[in-house]
């Protein structure tokens, strides 16, 4: 089942990584907005630390389009992801991209939206909540492979059929997760529901899952303030606003960023009496292939925060979908 969307997906991938091939691509932008923005977020983080190839940066979709970098050409990548196909800063920022020369390409589930048709390599992601598509079909486990297919063009590898293999195993890892956490998830929530704010702390891979808790979990859907704190840059200033009563969710991967967000965990286990932790160390990622679980780990994690966000939703009586401002009002 849904195999063919499976090799739909794989074939976009590898006609994107052909597209790559035929051109001198030296760097790589990703451009989108708040979650969409936080989903491409492997590519900024990976890309630098498993190819000396290209130069990456992260750019929110207006911004680019108002002040676009100097190094926007024939030479340059930009991947861009809108949910709807139709995010406004989005799609223009498709075509500032495209009139300056730049390869483009954007995950979207809209196949007959703007966005797809703005850029030369659409690739397509499924998002039904009433009958949901297998995970692997989801927009993270897409762009891992993308990322892992791009590296092995620039590096003449052949890691991505573990990392398609790891997307695959994915779904079973994640449901066994939460079904293990469901009990925590749910004191959590009896715990915070009347929690004026809740702060989320990581580093590394675990900024993008930890970012899509804060700004689209907590803040969007539950409309409960929260802010991201860098575990390394906690020390360097925040930490003085955080005691005894402050709530924070706390991120510990398997990478090599682990020992920074271990050292905000031990100073936070002495401060607060509201820490949550969510550690990839406790969860069973037997199914993965063993080199792709520190990079696959904040993937489960983010399952278990989303989890731990839904429950919270129910104890406060706030379902999840309810908006004041986005899709209601224009901005």
């Amino acid at each position: 089942m849904h195999e063919d969307k499976l090799e739909l997906v794989r074939t976009q991938i590898r006609a994107l990584c052909q597209a790559v091939q035929a051109r001198d691509i030296q760097a790589v932008y990703t451009v989108s907005c708040g979650g969409s923005l936080a989903t491409l977020y492997p590519f900024a983080y990976l890309l630098p630390r498993e190819t000396a190839r290209v130069s990456t940066a992260a750019i929110s979709a207006n911004e680019f389009v108002h002040d676009p970098p100097c190094r926007l050409d024939e030479h340059t990548l930009v991947i861009l992801n809108s949910q709807s196909g139709t995010t406004p800063e989005t799609v223009r920022a498709a075509e500032t991209a495209a009139a300056a020369g730049a390869l483009t390409a954007a995950y979207t589930t809209g196949t007959d939206s703007p966005i797809a048709h703005a850029v030369d390599c659409p690739i397509w992601y499924y998002d039904d909540p009433v009958d949901p598509y297998p995970l692997a079909l989801s927009i993270f486990p897409i762009v891992y492979q993308t990322v892992f297919a791009l590296l092995d063009v620039w590096n003449g590898t052949n890691r991505l059929p573990d990392m398609e293999s790891a997307m695959q195993a994915l779904e079973g890892v994640c449901s066994q997760a939460v079904a293990e956490h469901r009990a925590q998830a749910r004191a959590f929530a009896q715990a915070h529901r009347t929690e004026p704010v809740i702060y989320t702390v990581s580093a590394g891979l675990d900024r993008s899952v930890a970012y899509i808790l804060t700004n689209c979990s907590f803040m969007e859907s539950v409309w409960k303030h929260s802010s991201p704190v860098h575990a390394g840059e906690f020390f360097h200033g925040a930490c003085e606003a955080f005691g005894r009563e402050t709530a924070v969710v706390a991120f510990l991967g398997l990478g090599k960023y682990r020992p920074v967000e271990e050292r905000a965990v031990k100073f936070l286990q002495r401060i607060t009496d509201k820490l949550t932790v969510l550690d990839a160390a406790a969860l069973d990622l037997d199914a993965l292939p063993a080199w792709t679980r520190p990079y696959v780990a904040p993937l489960v994690l983010h399952s278990l925060a989303s989890e731990y966000c839904l429950q919270l939703s129910y104890a406060m009586g706030h379902p999840m979908s309810s908006r004041r401002y986005m899709g209601v009002q224009k901005f």
